[in-house]
């Protein structure tokens, strides 16, 4: 990573001091080992063509699997424009509009 003066007021990301990083991240944990795997994008210039994705996710009704041992769980965070969601949500629920979004961010961070 380069090395910044600390009088740069722009962070380790490019982004100014007091500019939101636009970001949407995807962490997968849990399974039978307990590994973590995570991808990130940061949309900054095709920031709208994400933003039908996200609002495509049901946030506020995300559901809980208490039988869900030895199985992966998706933390999603999305930090974009005005959007600012986190979830997680179990393997058995990662369909429909999670699906979609997290197949997305993995791709492009790839």
């Amino acid at each position: 990573m380069p090395r910044r003066d600390d009088d740069d007021p722009r962070d380790a990301d490019g982004a100014a001091e007091g500019e939101a990083e636009e970001r949407i991240v995807v962490i997968r944990s849990g399974g039978f080992a307990g590994l973590r795997r995570e991808w990130a994008v940061s949309p900054r210039d095709d920031a709208a063509a994400w933003i039908p994705l996200v609002e495509a996710c049901p946030w506020n009704e995300v559901p809980s699997d208490a039988t869900a041992r030895d199985r992966y769980i998706w933390r999603i965070e999305v930090h974009l424009l005005t959007l600012h969601h986190a979830a997680d949500v179990p393997e058995s629920s990662l369909t429909g509009a999670w699906q979609a979004l997290v197949e997305r961010v993995r791709d492009a961070s790839e």
